[in-house]
This record gives C-alpha cells, sequence and structure tokens, in this order.
C-alpha cells in the first residue's frame, strides 16, 4: 500500500508541478483537472454550486483517512520529498521521530480563526495557509522562471522541438516573500515531519476532524507488538505512542511508513467501525477544556455562516478601490471570497495580461490575480483562465460569452495621443481593437483620431498595451462589477467579380 501511494502521489505531484512552471506541457491541458482534486479549493466552488470533487474527498476521508494528504496534496508530498532529501544528511539517530502530544488547540483555533474569516468575507487567513494555492505560487514564480530558463537555453539546440518563451517578472517582495514560505515549510517538515500538516494547516484540521471516525484505520495487534518503538521512529506524523500502542487518527496521514517498518505484523489497516473496538481508538485527550474550545468554535463558526446567510455584508466589499479583475470573476468582491490565489491562472495567462497584485485588492486581496497590460492584453480569443480556475472564482463560460464580459471600459485621453501631439498618424489602437469600439474618426489636416464606443468596449487591453504614447493615450478603466456589451457589428460582406487580375 505504502508502495502504491508513494508512486500515486509523485504522479500527481508532477502533474501539478509541471501545470505550474512548464508551459508547453500546460497548454495540452491534460494537466488541469489535477486542479480541482484540490481540498479547500473545492471546498470553495461548493458555495458556487459545484459539490461534487468536495463530497468526494470527504467521503474517501470518511472511508479511508486522510488519503487526501498523502495522496493529492501536492505540499504534502513536498514535505515528504524534503524529509527524504534531509534525512541524507542525518545520522540514524537524528532520522528517528517521536511521538509528539497533539498541539490541539493551536490547530483548531487556526481553524476557527479561517472559517470565520471566511465565512463573513476576509480571506486573506485562508489564502495565506491553504497548502495548495501556496504551492502554485511557489511553483509558479520560484520554480517556473528556472523551467523557463531551461526551455529558452533547449530552444537554441533543438528550435524545431522547443520555442522561446518570455517569462513573467514580479517584484522583489513577492519573491522575497515566497522564499520565506518554501523555506519555513521545507525547514520545518526537515526537522518535525508533518507537524506543519497537524498543527497549522486547516485543510489537515478540517479532515483530521473526520479521519477519527473513518471506515478503515490502522490498528495494532497489541498480541503481536513487541513495543519495540520501531513504528513511531518512522512516523513523520508522530501521532503513534508506542507505549501504549495506539494511533492518533486526527494526525495520521495514511503514508503507511509503519505497516512496512513493522517486523511483526502488528500494525494493519483494518476496518474499524466495530462495537468496543479499542485498538484503533484515538489517543486524543477527550478534555473539558477540549469540549469547551470546540464548542465555541463551532458557535462563532455557525454565527459567522447565519451572518452571511441572512444578508450579511461581505467584508470583502469593504475596499474602496475597483481593480481591473479578470474575465469571468463577476465582480472583484466576488473574486476576493472564493479566490485563494493559487496562480492558476497567471501561470496559464498565454499574454502574461494577468499578475499577481500587491495592494490593488486591500490587505485581504494579497496577491489575487488582476489584468495588468504592460506586457500583454487579454486575448478575444481564450478563456484558459476560466478553464484551469478550482474554485470557481473565475466562472467558466464559453469564448462566445466571454467576449461579450465588460471587465472595463477604454478611456481616451486626446492630449496625450501622438495625432494631436506630434501631428502625425497612428492608429495602433483601433487596429488593435477586436470589437472595432475603438474607432478611427476625421480630426483635420488630413488625421484622423480614436474615438471609443462604451457599449461595444469589454476592456482587453490591446488598445492600451499597444499605445506607443507615454504616458498612455488610451487605458483601461475597471468596473467592480463586470457588465455586458453589446456584439460588436459584423459588416456585410458582398461578393463582387472583378474582370481581369483586378489591379
Amino acid at each position: 500500500m505504502k508502495r502504491i501511494r508513494v508512486i500515486l502521489s509523485l504522479l500527481v505531484f508532477v502533474g501539478i508541478f509541471l501545470y505550474f512552471s512548464a508551459v508547453q506541457i500546460r497548454t495540452m491541458g491534460f494537466l488541469s483537472p489535477l486542479l480541482k482534486l484540490q481540498f479547500i479549493p473545492s471546498l470553495l466552488a461548493s458555495f458556487t454550486g459545484a459539490f461534487a470533487v468536495c463530497l468526494v474527498i470527504i467521503l474517501l476521508t470518511l472511508l479511508f483517512g486522510r488519503v487526501y494528504c498523502s495522496l493529492l496534496c501536492p505540499m504534502g508530498t513536498l514535505q515528504d520529498i524534503s524529509i527524504r532529501v534531509a534525512n541524507l544528511f542525518k545520522s540514524k539517530k537524528q532520522k528517528r521521530f517521536h511521538y509528539k502530544r497533539p498541539h490541539t488547540f493551536v490547530r483548531y483555533f487556526i481553524l476557527t480563526v479561517v472559517a470565520v474569516c471566511g465565512f463573513v468575507g476576509f480571506s486573506l487567513p485562508l489564502l495565506m495557509l491553504d497548502p495548495y494555492s501556496n504551492f502554485g505560487r511557489i511553483v509558479t514564480h520560484l520554480f517556473g522562471p528556472v523551467v523557463l530558463w531551461m526551455n529558452n537555453q533547449l530552444s537554441y539546440l533543438a528550435p524545431q522541438s522547443f520555442y522561446y518563451l518570455s517569462c513573467y517578472s514580479g517584484p522583489f517582495w513577492m519573491y522575497f516573500f515566497l522564499a520565506l514560505v518554501f523555506l519555513a515549510i521545507v525547514g520545518l517538515s526537515a526537522v518535525r515531519g508533518r507537524l506543519f500538516c497537524n498543527s497549522v494547516c486547516p485543510a489537515g484540521s478540517f479532515l483530521g476532524l473526520i479521519s477519527k471516525h473513518s471506515v478503515f484505520r490502522l490498528s495494532v495487534d497489541k498480541s503481536k507488538c513487541n513495543h519495540c518503538a520501531i513504528c513511531g521512529t518512522k512516523c513523520k506524523a508522530e501521532c503513534i505512542d508506542t507505549g501504549i500502542g495506539k494511533v492518533d487518527h486526527s494526525r495520521c496521514v495514511a503514508c503507511f511508513n509503519c505497516t512496512l517498518a513493522c517486523s511483526q505484523e502488528a500494525l494493519y489497516y483494518t476496518f474499524s467501525w466495530k462495537k468496543h473496538n479499542t485498538k484503533s481508538a484515538s489517543i486524543a485527550p477527550k478534555s473539558a477544556s477540549r469540549r469547551t474550545f470546540l464548542s465555541v468554535a463551532s458557535g462563532l463558526t455557525g454565527a459567522a455562516a447565519l451572518y452571511r446567510i441572512t444578508g450579511g455584508k461581505s467584508l470583502a466589499c469593504a475596499h474602496s478601490k475597483s481593480p481591473l479583475s479578470p474575465p469571468g470573476a463577476i465582480s472583484y468582491a466576488h473574486l476576493k471570497e472564493f479566490c485563494t490565489a493559487c496562480q492558476a491562472c497567471v501561470s496559464a495567462c498565454p499574454s502574461h495580461a494577468l499578475r499577481p497584485s500587491f495592494s490593488s485588492y486591500g490587505i485581504d486581496g494579497l496577491m489575487l490575480p488582476e489584468l495588468d497590460f504592460t506586457k500583454g492584453f487579454c486575448q478575444y480569443e481564450c478563456n484558459v483562465c476560466m478553464t484551469v480556475c478550482p474554485t470557481n472564482a473565475l466562472k467558466y463560460c464559453p469564448i462566445e460569452e466571454k467576449q461579450l464580459i465588460q471587465t472595463g471600459k477604454a478611456r481616451f485621453f486626446p492630449g496625450r495621443c501622438v495625432v494631436t501631439r506630434d501631428q502625425t498618424d497612428c492608429g495602433a489602437c483601433a487596429e488593435h481593437c477586436p470589437t472595432k469600439a475603438v474607432h478611427m474618426v476625421p480630426y483635420g489636416n488630413g488625421l484622423r483620431i480614436p474615438q471609443v464606443d462604451d457599449e461595444y468596449c469589454v476592456g482587453c487591453g490591446g488598445c492600451e498595451y499597444i499605445c506607443p504614447a507615454r504616458p498612455k493615450a488610451i487605458i483601461v478603466q475597471p468596473q467592480s462589477v463586470h457588465t455586458i456589451a453589446s456584439p460588436p457589428v459584423i459588416e456585410k460582406q458582398e461578393k463582387i467579380e472583378v474582370d481581369g487580375f483586378g489591379f
């Protein structure tokens, strides 16, 4: 079982890693379903009506324990790799894990804060602690540029198989912040195994509540156990108390390291829903203080949920700015409520028109995607960002509908335009406008100047990107709530018969 788990987890890990880092593989599209199999994104998606994936993960946990943490979570596999690499530099004694009492208060306090903030519309705690989103950000911005550099070197050696790709370059603060997160998680796992999963990660804490009552669990056969404690030294979750021969199932991530290490075959995976079953009982203490804390936490979470259900205003609406959110976001408030800033859309955007934000969405919208037209524009025939979004923060719609989404409206500044400033022809903005919302009208002296028709503008940014003026003579101003533009007028084509060559 352990070997099967390792193979499957590595396949999922490599697939998600390649999606976030390797552009040529990502464009094939067969890796994007892996992004939908993550627990917290699927949990958020369930609030938009997509229940299937979330229910499947919860059902798997109820049946087999926290297999999600060992099979599907890329951050969990990254921690396993860190543990394995760190063991290469440790002595035999240093490689051993030991049972540690659970940090019950810490893990459930964090889970409560994340749940309450999520229900009232303050997404920062969830955004910062979601393991999948942290993995996506780390790979996109720390490892992605390295993979692109390698791809570009190969493009010189084998131009028929590889083509040169431009790389997105973000601000220094983003790389510094993500490097700290990466080093913290890798360093913690190298020293304490899956401590992040069992004390900090909200997904691990929530699934741990379910896995305590799973149908199949690890059990200790006390008649075979000789208390050698080898299983405890191999348990990266530090959840096997070898002294009394019991497993804390709320922290067990079903890695099966212990079953492979036990020479007596005293540890086995078995059906646990039996009457008076003491073999697989959880060792987590059921103290009065713990029950009190869980009762208070449940009450706060329920109150926050009731607040939203009864029409309470989301804190996501408190920010006064209106950033240029991607198509499918519906509104910047909707994006803030459901987006975890995993960077799937940022890494997938073929024209680099999406970038992580800093302060555009407020403090709780750190690194959420926003449109930026300095290095590209939103392609009219593209909806890949909607396709890859795992939380439905970017609502999917076909190309025909996406082409009418008005994320913003172009505004023209005549005093900046080269036509008025330099008395010369231009018209680049009109040429790049896919809906002809920007068109040229007579200006004088045989010149023509741009004019914007808001009715047809979709805010794609083609005009802003191509404008040669500095500062830009035409910019897209965002709309806090997306609207629908009028379909562009298609000129009737007439068949003209020409005698001879036609010139």
